[in-house]
């Protein structure tokens, strides 16, 4: 080999970044063969919740930080098209039947259920302790994959693939909206940068930070004042495509899942580097602007 090739390849080696997210186990690929949503247990430590996507039983899984079942409960709702999972700090767990692949449903719900223990016997099914109904309107229903819980709201990212940044929507929980009074969703405008489909998303137990997935990216958004936007990009971290489907934070650290059984940890450090590495535009203050249903809501910059 010359001394011209050798050299190529140590410059090639040398400038390939290892892949900044760490496999942290397997999911069982038989029972969690799609994994869709994850979100850590505030009440009981080392637990995280993952559910699958359509077409798989209503099942929740409570598995370890290195991706074995420690319990599985049957839950008593349908799984049309369960995409993600939240949580509060009152012991509740929010179920997002949020997909809607084609706009081809007027109708999407969210289920709360009262989080299990992990150490109870499974022999009984967990019923919705609330059910939320939201309509969607004919000219805009949107796909969501993303879901998170902030002050007795849901919000919802819109899953899209015009290049355009996300839209963010807000759905009421308190008090539940039944089936024959849906809520109406209400746009609070785009998340900056955010133009890829977005499959997962969890906000910090804090309420200051926002992470929010896809197949090939994930970006960490702050915002100043956690009663309200602007949420502003802290830090884009990218990889090798996979089929990640949800996200979850553990600390300050993140933990992804993916079809097919992939586990992953991004720690802190890595993607604290990562920050500066897309700018973000200088943050504008919200501003009111129409809305496709009608409604008014703010922008997020």
């Amino acid at each position: 080999m010359n001394t011209l090739l050798s050299s190529l390849i140590v410059v090639w080696i040398i400038s390939v970044d290892p892949s900044p997210l760490e496999p942290s186990g397997r999911l069982d690929n038989k029972l969690i063969p799609e994994a869709s949503g994850i979100v850590k247990s505030r009440r009981h430590p080392g637990i995280f919740w993952v559910h699958n996507d359509s077409g798989n039983p209503p099942l929740l899984f409570a598995i370890g930080g290195d991706g074995r079942i420690l319990r599985q409960f049957q839950l008593t709702v349908p799984n049309l098209d369960w995409e993600d999972i939240a949580i509060d700090d009152e012991g509740h767990l929010y179920l997002g039947d949020i997909g809607n692949n084609g706009g081809a449903m007027p109708l999407r719900v969210i289920y709360r259920i009262n989080e299990p223990d992990p150490g109870s016997p499974t022999d009984k099914p967990v019923f919705a302790s609330a059910v939320t109904f939201y309509a969607l309107p004919k000219e805009n229903r949107f796909d969501a994959e993303s879901l998170f819980y902030d002050r007795g709201s849901a919000f919802l990212l819109a899953k899209s693939y015009d290049g355009r940044a996300a839209e963010m929507f807000t759905v009421p929980l308190e008090p539940p909206s039944p089936l024959l009074r849906p809520a109406r969703p209400r746009s609070i405008g785009r998340l900056p940068s955010f133009t890829e489909p977005a499959t997962g998303a969890d906000l910090s137990p804090d309420r200051t930070l926002l992470a929010v997935c896809s197949t090939a990216v994930t970006r960490i958004y702050r915002r100043d004042d956690r009663d309200s936007p602007p949420w502003r990009l802290l830090a884009v971290v990218r990889y090798a495509a996979l089929p990640i489907e949800g996200i979850a934070w553990d600390g300050r650290d993140l933990r992804l899942v993916a079809e097919g059984g992939g586990f992953y940890r991004l720690p802190e450090e890595k993607w604290r580097v990562a920050k500066g590495r897309e700018p973000a535009a200088a943050p504008a203050r919200p501003h009111e602007r129409p809305l496709s249903n009608g409604a008014k809501g703010l922008e997020v910059k």
